[in-house]
């Protein structure tokens, strides 16, 4: 059973579950998403009589293996399961829609149980950790997940910490200080659901590695970070409608959305810590350009150093992620629309520089080649195009992945994650462990 099957359930069970908390959504929404999650439940079991999910510490395990990036996508719904005290869950072929709604409520605090015969049972096989196959997750991992949380207390609490945000920097600093190349990878990881907290994150990490590119010390590297972070704090009291509306904005969607700038800004101020008046100013200008174009109006007056590194960034993590109203596009493909505005919207020195970092083909850019195979492009130290194969000529998956050097010249197409069956953040652990066979 493949990761990809139980993350498409925990996917399933948490869209269902904010719908359940969320009012004034529709029946036939609601039916939809239970509808999802009996079709999620059903392939789950089509390779046996019953699915165990369990939770151990921080992690998802299915069957016994841990599903590492599952864990990261949906640590809040990891979280909240850990709060009902649920350990396991027996998931039986044949699931029924209402005990598989059920599970759904009970999980998300709208249900105290379910039936004791039902088709779904909980911490009736809840495992120890010496009955798991526990390989370790990456600290980066970690605390990409924990940086989520913070963004998501934020929105919960209404208040902004500097020193707590300034911890989960440290983290990303402590976890891809042995292998910095892992969050180049890392920072390709997507939600849809929550785009904002998960586009902030991979911000973070991508600010963090361009400034240690251009030799900026640890200290400002972790002021970087921390304003890389809350760059976007200010989308917390935008209006969500108008976040995620399909297609093009309404002009009062388009004036809510411009408001983040100044009220993250605000935001950032309010609170107290090292970094608040840099950190102020990146979420106030990392939407001005360098013609003065953009918003708000800085009147003149040239961005600072901070803010023109994240608005490079910014708008490559924003292109490369699917949005209510465009798809996405591959990194190849950001990096050519960057491009084309350099001088105008983006400093243009910092863009050829972040372009040197990431590569014409950036860590977890996912290639065919003209053997037919899939392969996904890893950090390395020399020129060569290293990279490792993730699905044979046939489409099948690579069992496990191998090791391999391609030239520009084999490249036949560059795919995007659903394209090619394969999300990039999944392989980080491999990636960092080196746990990939030799060709």
């Amino acid at each position: 059973m493949s990761e990809l099957h139980g993350r498409n359930f925990l996917r399933a069970l948490f869209h269902v579950g904010q719908r359940m908390l969320r009012t004034g959504v529709s029946d036939q929404l609601m039916d939809d998403a239970i509808t999802a999650l009996v079709d999620a439940a059903e392939i789950l079991t089509a390779a046996s009589e019953e699915a165990v999910l369990s939770v151990v510490r921080d992690a998802f395990y299915l069957d016994r293996k841990m599903l590492a990036h599952a864990s990261t996508e949906f640590h809040s719904l990891l979280q909240a399961m850990k709060r009902r005290k649920i350990d396991s869950v027996t998931i039986t072929r044949g699931a029924t829609r209402q005990d598989l709604a059920d599970l759904a409520a009970l999980v998300v605090g709208k249900a105290s149980d379910l039936p004791a015969e039902g088709t779904i049972r909980i911490n009736d096989r809840a495992l120890a950790p010496s009955d798991l196959d526990i390989r370790p997750m990456s600290g980066l991992r970690k605390t990409y997940a924990e940086s989520l949380d913070a963004l998501r207390g934020v929105k919960e609490t209404r208040t902004l910490q500097l020193g707590e945000v300034l911890e989960v920097v440290d983290g990303f600093i402590a976890g891809s200080a042995a292998d910095p190349g892992s969050s180049l990878i890392m920072a390709t990881v997507h939600n849809h659901d929550e785009i904002t907290y998960y586009h902030s994150v991979n911000v973070c990490l991508l600010s963090m590695a361009l400034g240690r590119f251009i030799g900026l010390t640890q200290d400002q590297t972790r002021l970087l970070g921390l304003s890389a972070l809350l760059h976007d704090i200010g989308r917390v009291v935008v209006d969500e409608v108008a976040l995620q509306r399909e297609g093009r904005l309404s002009n009062e969607d388009w004036a809510q959305v411009r408001l983040h700038p100044q009220e993250g800004a605000l935001a950032i101020m309010a609170a107290s810590g090292p970094g608040q008046e840099l950190a102020a100013a990146v979420a106030l200008e990392h939407h001005v350009r360098m013609d003065g174009g953009g918003y708000p109006s800085l009147k003149g007056r040239r961005p600072a150093l901070f803010s023109r590194m994240v608005a490079i960034i910014d708008a490559y993590d924003a292109i490369t992620s699917h949005r209510p109203y465009r798809p996405a596009r591959t990194p190849n493909e950001a990096l050519r629309v960057l491009l084309d505005g350099a001088g105008t919207i983006h400093d243009a020195d910092l863009l050829r520089l972040f372009i040197e970092m990431m590569g014409h083909y950036p860590p977890g850019s996912l290639l065919r080649i003209g053997s037919g195979e899939v392969v996904m492009v890893v950090p390395s130290d020399d020129d060569a195009l290293s990279a490792v194969v993730v699905r044979e000529p046939d489409g099948s998956p690579t069992p496990r992945p191998k090791a391999t050097t391609i030239t520009p010249a084999e490249i036949v197409a560059q795919l995007l994650p659903d394209e090619a069956g394969v999300d990039p953040g999944s392989l980080l652990e491999l990636v960092e462990q080196g746990e990939h066979a030799e060709r």
